[in-house]
């Protein structure tokens, strides 16, 4: 084919590809770039360098090579243009990308924070109004163990006996492998059609209430809700989340649709991992809270409440409103 044939056969093709570039060019917004960029810009790209390698090839005239060749750099530079950094990434994940995964499926979320949350009321009020009821639930050496915890004349409240000296930065880190934990089982048991994140919502919310109503009655209020008022915002939270996560992955198995169960679950599972990645952040959030702030001595009880309080409308502004305008 001769060059001015090739010209006129794929100019146009050329103008249009220069026009998306000078477009993508002005764009710096990554999720406004990628919305832009139409899903054919590979083989555009690819279509663009056989241009290239048959201008070179058939020995076209500098002026032609050198335009398409210039093309193709641009192009490279879009298609291959570096990643964004781990800090931004998790920065937008924070900011969007978990608050409007929690949303769009906050039915679920709303079913696991009441099975979490219904039976934690009622055992709390039972507990307080009968000091046996807790005797239901509790084994005599935990009683004794959680007692101990939060007694007043306890040297460092929420901390086991034997752990009194340990440090803030090793409670911290057991507080994140054991919370860690609880919501990796509340997530993962749900492969077992929602069963096991339903029964560790019900378990955990149980246990719980019944701390929390049979300490009141003993009178160990300002130990007791003064270490918990810090940190419950977040842990509490992303238990519910985590067992949010894990309902969701038993629905796919009961109701998979169209797609076999073993499609179903993989697909349910990409979903959660916002969900779960998110509940773990804030499980690690809350368990520095806890090493650092919920044991500390000598501050008021008021102000841990209103720290606690604080604390409450943030995550739930957060988990609301975050994200809302993107």
């Amino acid at each position: 084919m001769k060059q001015l044939d090739f010209e006129h056969k794929y100019r146009d093709f050329w103008l249009n590809f220069s026009r998306l570039l000078d477009q993508l060019e002005k764009v710096h917004d990554e999720d406004e770039l990628c919305a832009r960029q139409w899903p054919e810009f590979p083989a555009q790209y690819r279509k663009l360098c056989q241009h290239l390698s048959l201008a070179q090839t058939r020995q076209y005239s500098p002026r032609l090579t050198d335009q398409l060749h210039a093309l193709v750099l641009r192009g490279h530079q879009h298609l291959y243009q570096a990643k964004p950094s781990v800090m931004a990434a998790s920065l937008r994940f924070i900011a969007r990308t978990f608050p409007q995964a929690l949303r769009a499926d906050w039915r679920v979320w709303l079913i696991a924070s009441l099975m979490f949350y219904l039976p934690g009321i009622f055992m709390a009020l039972m507990c307080y109004s009968d000091p046996d009821f807790i005797r239901t639930i509790m084994s005599y050496s935990d009683l004794q163990q959680l007692e101990y915890m939060y007694n007043p004349a306890t040297e460092i409240t929420g901390r086991a006996e034997g752990r009194q000296a340990d440090s803030d930065f090793y409670m911290f880190g057991y507080y994140v492998m054991n919370n860690v934990g609880i919501d990796f089982r509340a997530y993962a048991s749900g492969i077992f059609f929602g069963i096991g994140s339903a029964f560790f919502m019900i378990f955990n919310g149980l246990n719980i209430g019944a701390a929390a109503g049979h300490l009141t009655q003993l009178g160990y209020t300002e130990t007791f809700w003064g270490f918990v008022a810090g940190h419950s915002a977040l842990e509490l939270t992303a238990a519910t989340i985590a067992g949010a996560a894990g309902l969701k992955l038993g629905y796919a198995l009961i109701n998979p649709g169209h797609y076999s169960r073993a499609l179903a679950l993989r697909k349910s599972g990409s979903a959660t991992i916002p969900l779960i990645t998110g509940a773990a952040l804030m499980t690690f959030l809350a368990a520095f809270v806890e090493g650092f702030w919920s044991a500390t001595a000598g501050v008021p009880a008021e102000v841990k409440y209103s720290v606690g309080i604080l604390a409450w409308i943030a995550v739930f502004a957060y988990l609301l409103l975050a994200g809302r305008n993107s």
